[in-house]
């Protein structure tokens, strides 16, 4: 079976790709409304409202990808959405507008500096 290396996989702020990071991940997820009714023998659920949301993480580069890194502090600072993209390859990729609901820095004695980065789905996410 035939698989997708990640190593051509990015994150991008508007036109813009964010420096330094090496992981993403996306999660998906959807409301099961239970409509069981007396006698039923199974329960019955319908599909509600659809959700994602989304993290990065990599080396910290804010001080230099001001297009990137720090376009996201800046936004998580602001409060202000970003327009994600979330690329597998060099063509297909996950889009839709996010908040930023989380931004850490990690500096340990004896490794890099990371930072990590999580995003909150806002409205619907597409896939190109």
């Amino acid at each position: 079976m035939a698989g997708t290396a990640g190593k051509k996989g990015k994150v991008m702020i508007g036109v813009n790709s964010v420096t330094a990071l090496n992981s993403w991940s996306l999660e998906l997820g959807i409301d099961t409304l239970d409509t069981t009714a007396f006698g039923d023998e199974w329960k019955n659920f319908i599909s509600g409202l659809k959700e994602w949301s989304a993290s990065a993480e990599g080396a910290y580069n804010v001080h230099t990808d001001t297009n990137g890194q720090a376009a996201l502090q800046t936004a998580f600072l602001n409060g202000t959405d970003v327009d994600l993209k979330l690329y597998v390859n060099n063509t297909n990729y996950y889009s839709g507008q996010a908040i930023i609901s989380s931004l850490s820095i990690e500096d340990p004695v004896d490794d890099i500096v990371t930072i990590s980065i999580e995003f909150q789905g806002n409205g619907a996410l597409a896939y190109t």
